[in-house]
């Protein structure tokens, strides 16, 4: 009986201890259905959010122009004053890593802000639509 016991409470404490490890999804928020005028930068989106319910900081923050894009002439440009936040275009990718200083994670507010910053640009005069998309990293 003793054992059954013993049995039974390392198998709850274990349970226990799993299901506290067990680690949030973000969740990621988005609006911005613009009309784009042609040669100037405009923002991405009009309201943008990550809620993450068990981490404060994430590796990196990734936006795409994901159909659409032709290099050379589009780009996402971060916009404004951000100190802890670092950004890396791809223009093969058509893609803007958002990080931390140095590579390192950044905390989601800051990386919240960054993003109301982002700013969409084409060099071509009439440019075709696009779609971005938000990749956490």
């Amino acid at each position: 009986m003793k054992r059954l016991i013993n049995i039974l409470f390392f198998l709850i404490l274990s349970v226990n201890f799993i299901y506290a490890q067990e680690n949030q999804p973000p969740a990621i928020s988005s609006e911005g259905d613009g009309v784009y005028c042609p040669l100037t930068q405009q923002n991405i989106t009009t309201s943008f959010n990550i809620e993450d319910p068990d981490d404060t900081t994430m590796d990196a923050l990734y936006i795409q122009i994901s159909t659409g894009y032709i290099s050379g002439e589009d780009q996402l440009t971060l916009t404004g004053t951000h100190p802890n936040i670092a950004t890396s275009w791809s223009n093969l990718e058509g893609k803007l890593e958002i990080t931390g200083p140095g590579g390192n994670p950044a905390n989601i507010s800051d990386i919240i802000a960054a993003v109301n910053d982002v700013v969409f640009f084409s060099s071509n005069p009439n440019p075709s639509s696009k779609t971005f998309s938000f990749t956490i990293g």
